[in-house]
């Protein structure tokens, strides 16, 4: 049998994922791209490789940014493999109830997403347009400079119409594609790892009917074994490809965390102290706030991954397995130990991402920024 409705509920599930991915050249199911793509991406390549050289102060969420875009675009056929999978397991589901389960986990992913894309655009856009309602910088020598997003190395010539505005539109959007980048690698990892936990939640579904048969795992007792057991390494080999494409792409992202969220609180709280402008405050709390959501979100649903898959394990072991033939029950060692081992997303292969790591990166933080700060204001 096969989900009639496969397609929509597939596009409902990667809608957020396709709208930010797909302008920048990242969505993977495409085999040839436009020329217009073409055009867009070496026009993105331009504008992020122009505000790395100009870029002073977000110099690391410049860089880690562009390295995740390079990344995404380097792991092209390993995201199509996994973004293949998802169809497929959207096109088999038969079972109304399995369906209720993906689209519960499909709305999660979409929930992180559209949060992702509120926070970053939310902080970002006022950070472009700043510039645009602060007042001009007076220099020693009464030279007016009006002041642009990003850049903090001040040219003369810079200043000069229509260069200003030539320039001020390159940085706005180099923002606007970095904001995307940004909040699209949330989605997508989002996306990828809640579809896991969905097809984790349908196999304790199969561990449940594995003793008496079921609307799920039908057949002989060889046959619903190997199902659950088919079942479970095809989840763990999708969760593995799904650790090979973000392991490095988390390693950017948990640096570009740990460095910025101690950077921007140490901001808020020197403009606090200088009584400089409100707007600026608000801008760089606003963008505190959100990259400290986004990597919170990384670290959440690595968190529900690991739990979903030892609840396999779990499972396992609660059904009422001694109701099996000795030599059958055997069979069922395997899935409780590899449950014991679940598939971790990581940062470089150094960091999990879990809550844990989320609660020491924030505590760290949160030190540095007190440390810092005392030591600028009381050291006299």
């Amino acid at each position: 049998m096969e989900n009639e409705k496969w397609l929509l509920d597939f596009h409902y599930a990667a809608q957020i994922s396709i709208w930010l991915l797909k302008p920048i050249g990242a969505w993977p199911l495409k085999q040839q791209a436009t020329k217009m793509e073409i055009i867009y991406n070496l026009s993105i390549v331009i504008a992020i490789i122009y505000e790395i050289l100009r870029t002073a102060c977000p110099l690391i969420f410049t860089i880690t940014v562009f390295l995740r875009y390079l990344l995404l675009l380097f792991h092209r056929n390993e995201i199509r493999s996994c973004i293949d999978r998802i169809i497929e397991d959207w096109r088999n589901v038969a079972i109304i109830e399995d369906r209720k389960i993906m689209l519960a986990n499909a709305r999660t992913g979409r929930f992180f997403g559209i949060v992702s894309v509120a926070f970053m655009f939310g902080s970002g856009i006022p950070y472009a347009f700043m510039p645009l309602l602060l007042p001009p910088v007076v220099t020693e020598d009464n030279q007016i400079i009006i002041i642009l997003a990003i850049s903090y190395f001040f040219n003369y010539h810079v200043q000069v119409t229509p260069i200003y505005e030539v320039v001020y539109a390159l940085e706005t959007i180099s923002c606007c594609t970095m904001y995307t980048v940004f909040c699209g690698i949330c989605s997508l990892t989002a996306k990828f790892v809640t579809h896991a936990c969905g097809q984790c939640e349908i196999l304790i579904y199969f561990f449940e009917e594995l003793i008496d048969g079921g609307d799920r795992n039908k057949g002989t007792i060889d046959q619903r074994i190997s199902t659950v057991v088919t079942q479970h390494l095809r989840i763990l080999r999708f969760v593995s490809d799904i650790e090979k494409i973000l392991n490095e792409i988390c390693l950017a992202e948990f640096i570009n965390a740990s460095c910025n969220i101690c950077l921007l609180g140490y901001y808020v709280i020197v403009d606090w102290n200088n009584q400089e402008s409100m707007l600026q405050i608000f801008v760089y709390f606003v963008a505190f706030i959100s990259i400290t959501f986004n990597i919170y979100i990384f670290c959440y649903i690595g968190e529900q991954l690991v739990d979903h898959c030892r609840k396999i394990g779990t499972k396992c072991y609660m059904i009422e397995w001694y109701r099996l033939p000795r030599n059958k029950a055997r069979d069922l060692i395997f899935p409780m130990l590899m449950s014991n081992y679940p598939v971790e997303l990581t940062a470089g292969k150094m960091v999990t991402m879990t809550i844990s790591s989320f609660s020491d990166v924030s505590l760290l933080n949160f030190t540095i920024i007190e440390n810092v700060s005392n030591y600028k204001y009381h050291k006299y």
